[in-house]
């Protein structure tokens, strides 16, 4: 008997120290919550300023590329050797061009020619040296001066006016800046077909052998400018359903005015959005029926590209409350990227999401949270704000299991967080629950980035 009260003795101080014990780590960790610049959060800006450190400097020694005299895309130089983008070149010379994951690498075939390439991944996009392209596509010159790559095949250069001595103007759609870009020729105002079929999300190609243009599989009227292809908007409507939408040329001016604040967290409160990034798809239903069990409302950051085929989603997504913003097209990196083609990006997604959901969320992440001030000014000017986050749930890594992301959630949440998740993944689903059980054990309530920014005064 005594033995036993020993024991239970003995049980009781353990399970009470246990107690004691997480309780203190529970205040320790608000009391480093508190701050609101704590480890955790300089830590991830930290990484997120490397990265865009990293990628500048990646990206800082540039080339246009002009095949025949027509631009498709930019090259860089890497440590001495110029890598291009196999794919926009090719393209342009009538190779098709896959992707075989299988292999890991790039198929060209045209004709009874094939070849299998290996390719560098850099943000999305696949490179090759230049050299190396050059004899794989058997091409007749390629010729490097200034910051321009100008590539010969066929002997046919196309004929291209000078932008500077057109009169120039910005053009609209919906009331967001499709291009600073647009001129006017022979009393007709032109604008830049591909960033306006891109903006509608439609498939653009040059033909660089012939200096034709295309809009899905259709031949278009156009005129080079700067090596782009040029319309009216009149003609272009002809080959892209524009339904409702507006537009609206403007006298160019540059853009000089205040931008709006990058959202990295939210207030000093027990507040904590939860968002979710990445493809709409089928895995997005059972994470809302988590939310929905949780009586969580979320902020979704989509890449446009998902949309079209999964439009119930949205369409779900946008009825049960949550959130639906903007994670560009195509979900490249944007230092890769033109000013045009970023807004391109942004466009497109916003007029899918407000066509198949309804609602679109004023807010923009940049995909890996790789942006500048140009970019945010491009966001703002397409009346969008820039949302990065303040803990990173880890869950985009695959060797990341609930019981990791878990932990990494509840250990570094803090006052005004933003979480940023991933739609697609078992195991951000199956963490969810434990993760909004315990924050509200904590006292946090969960917001829309919408609230936050609200509760933040409206930045």
């Amino acid at each position: 008997m005594k033995k036993t009260i020993i024991i239970l003795l003995i049980a009781i101080t353990a399970c009470a120290g246990f107690i004691t014990a997480r309780r203190l780590f529970n205040e320790a960790g608000e009391v480093l919550s508190g701050t609101r610049f704590n480890w955790y959060e300089s830590k991830t800006q930290s990484e997120i300023e490397k990265g865009n450190k990293f990628a500048q400097e990646r990206l800082s020694k540039k080339y246009h590329i002009f095949v025949n005299g027509i631009f498709v895309d930019i090259g860089y130089d890497w440590d001495g050797i110029i890598y291009v983008p196999i794919r926009s070149i090719s393209d342009s010379l009538n190779w098709i061009v896959n992707w075989v994951p299988d292999l890991g690498m790039i198929q060209l075939v045209k004709d009874d020619q094939e070849a299998f390439v290996d390719i560098v991944n850099f943000f999305g996009k696949g490179y090759v040296p230049l050299d190396r392209l050059e004899n794989l596509l058997s091409l007749d010159k390629v010729k490097i001066h200034g910051g321009n790559i100008e590539i010969d095949k066929g002997g046919n250069t196309h004929q291209s006016m000078d932008s500077r001595k057109l009169p120039r103007f910005s053009f609209y759609i919906d009331g967001m800046k499709m291009t600073d870009n647009a001129v006017q020729y022979q009393g007709e105002k032109l604008i830049p077909s591909r960033i306006f079929a891109l903006s509608f999300g439609r498939v653009f190609r040059y033909d660089a052998m012939e200096g034709h243009s295309y809009i899905d599989g259709s031949r278009i009227n156009t005129v080079l400018v700067d090596g782009s292809a040029y319309a009216t908007l009149e003609h272009l409507k002809e080959f892209v359903d524009t339904g409702g939408t507006d537009f609206e040329f403007r006298e160019f001016t540059p853009d000089t005015g205040p931008l709006l604040p990058v959202i990295e967290k939210g207030p000093e409160e027990k507040v904590v959005a939860l968002t979710f990034d990445d493809y709409l798809g089928d895995k997005v239903y059972p994470l809302l029926d988590v939310l929905d069990q949780c009586n969580v409302k979320a902020t979704f950051f989509i890449i446009g590209n998902s949309i079209e085929h999964n439009a119930d989603v949205l369409k779900e997504l946008v009825n049960r409350g949550h959130q639906a913003a903007n994670h560009t097209w195509d979900h490249y990196n944007n230092h890769t990227l033109t000013d045009d083609e970023i807004r391109a990006q942004l466009i497109s997604t916003r007029l899918f999401t407000e066509k198949y959901g309804g609602q679109s969320a004023p807010f923009f992440r940049p995909p890996g949270g790789y942006y500048n001030d140009n970019m945010v000014r491009i966001a703002q000017n397409t009346g969008m704000q820039t949302v990065l986050w303040s803990l990173n749930s880890t869950d985009a890594d695959p060797q990341n299991n609930a019981k990791h992301i878990k932990r990494v959630v509840t250990q570094w949440v803090h006052p005004g967080a933003i979480v940023t998740m991933h739609t697609g993944r078992d195991a951000t689903i199956e963490a969810l629950p434990g993760i909004i059980e315990n924050l509200r054990d904590r006292g946090y309530r969960f917001v829309t980035i919408s609230e936050m920014v609200e509760l933040m005064g409206g930045e």
